[in-house]
């Protein structure tokens, strides 16, 4: 199945503007002689000449102050861990089960996120876990990884090429080669949907099938890559399920992270005994809505809220040497980008803070590119008008009930004209 024809549409398939791994080759150069170099890359496949390259390491800084590190591929493993990494949905995608989220076609991180909250509202949940797997990329184990891949794929040539790159050395910042025993590049094209089939054995599988049943009261999980959260009727089935997880993943060379783990009483009828806990950058808490029913809400994690704006104000400060115009159209994406991910209804109050903390920014280190101050606020929102610098939106939309498809359906029928009526209803009576 991997051929030239489809190795061509993988190749378009790539982010043009990626960062090049240790051959120096950007998508503008191998697409100068895109087709001889799939032509030679599937004659090295059918030879079983290719051999994978070494992985550049590169460290982005995390939100609690850490370093996250990230594997770089060259362009021609990106390549063909594509047209892999689409094999491999095609065969997985019938097994993966509803609870898990994470990097599958047509499912957002925003589908988890709704899901969850829809859950706690309706579902009669008092308790919730929330998990998180410690460095789970670093120390997913090899061994199981084959045997889970080998339970569908009898292919030995597409087992040898996930285990080249499994096995492929990493070149750190510092020059040195390092040679893992255990993970998979963070990063990589193919590793997300490698942690997804280990994470539905691993835990999927296991929640439906062992924990699940136990239960008396109702239950379900939300998973989304390496963080999901669990949600239970009873606290005594909560506190079994942490203490039985921890035994679980150990079994596959895991284990949860203390400091993002714990058991929290999350309920309709919790009260002020009821906790708050964090979710793919979003705050889950109660709170009464205008007519005083509990209602699960969300905004932007506190963390996340803060570190954005720290991040805007020290962007800003570091870039108003620039151009205005280039300034200001970065500026829009990041903007852009950020009301895309946490427009969602309940967080339009931190949205509107981020944005004024924003215009502030511009307003001091404009006002700093001279010896005197040459903008006035008047200025700066019609600069920010000039460049189209959105403004916080809620770009979710509410769920339309039936009920209310139905009234709007008798709405328009009652203000239908008679002399549309009539033939109508002629119709129906014949």
């Amino acid at each position: 199945m991997i051929n030239q024809d489809v190795l061509r549409l993988c190749f378009y398939r790539l982010r043009k503007d990626a960062a090049s791994g240790v051959d120096k080759v950007t998508f503008q150069d191998y697409e100068r002689n895109l087709e001889k170099n799939l032509a030679d890359l599937t004659d090295r496949l059918r030879r079983k000449a290719y051999r994978a390259r070494l992985v550049r390491r590169k460290y982005i800084p995390k939100g609690n102050g850490k370093l996250r590190p990230l594997g770089i591929p060259v362009l021609e493993d990106k390549l063909l861990q594509m047209a892999v990494t689409q094999i491999l949905l095609a065969i997985y995608e019938a097994d993966f089960l509803p609870c898990s989220f994470g990097y599958r076609p047509g499912i957002s991180a925003h589908a988890a996120v709704k899901t969850l909250q829809d859950e706690l509202q309706f579902g009669r949940h008092n308790f919730v876990v929330e998990a998180d797997i410690k460095g789970f990329f670093d120390n997913l184990r090899w061994e199981w990884l084959e045997r889970m891949l080998e339970q569908r794929i009898a292919d030995g040539a597409l087992l040898n090429l996930i285990r080249k790159w499994l096995r492929a050395g990493i070149l750190e910042e510092d020059g040195r080669v390092v040679h893992p025993q255990t993970g998979t590049p963070q990063g990589g094209v193919i590793s997300p949907v490698l942690a997804n089939i280990y994470l539905h054995f691993v835990l999927d599988l296991w929640f439906e099938r062992v924990v699940k049943p136990k239960q008396h009261g109702r239950c379900r999980m939300i998973r989304y890559a390496d963080d999901f959260v669990a949600c239970f009727q009873y606290q005594h089935e909560a506190a079994a399920f942490e203490a039985a997880l921890k035994t679980r993943l150990a079994k596959f060379g895991l284990e949860v992270a203390p400091d993002k783990t714990k058991t929290l009483r999350f309920g309709r009828n919790g009260g002020p005994h009821n906790g708050r806990f964090d979710f793919l950058g979003f705050e889950f808490y109660w709170e009464p809505d205008r007519k005083g029913n509990p209602r699960v809400k969300r905004r932007t994690a506190t963390k996340k809220h803060m570190g954005a704006m720290q991040r805007m104000r020290d962007w800003i400060k570091e870039h108003r040497h620039q151009k205005l115009s280039q300034t200001m159209k970065t500026l829009k994406a990041k903007l852009q980008g950020t009301w895309n991910y946490y427009g969602v209804i309940g967080n339009y109050r931190r949205m509107q803070l981020l944005y004024d903390a924003t215009c502030r920014a511009v307003y001091k280190w404009l006002n700093r590119r001279s010896q005197r101050q040459s903008l006035t606020w008047p200025a700066v929102n019609r600069l920010l008008a000039r460049f189209q610098v959105p403004r916080p939106r809620i770009v979710e939309k509410r769920d339309c009930m039936p009920c209310q498809l139905e009234l709007s359906l008798c709405q328009h029928l009652v203000n239908f004209p008679r002399k549309l009526m009539h033939p109508l209803a002629n119709a129906r009576a014949s």
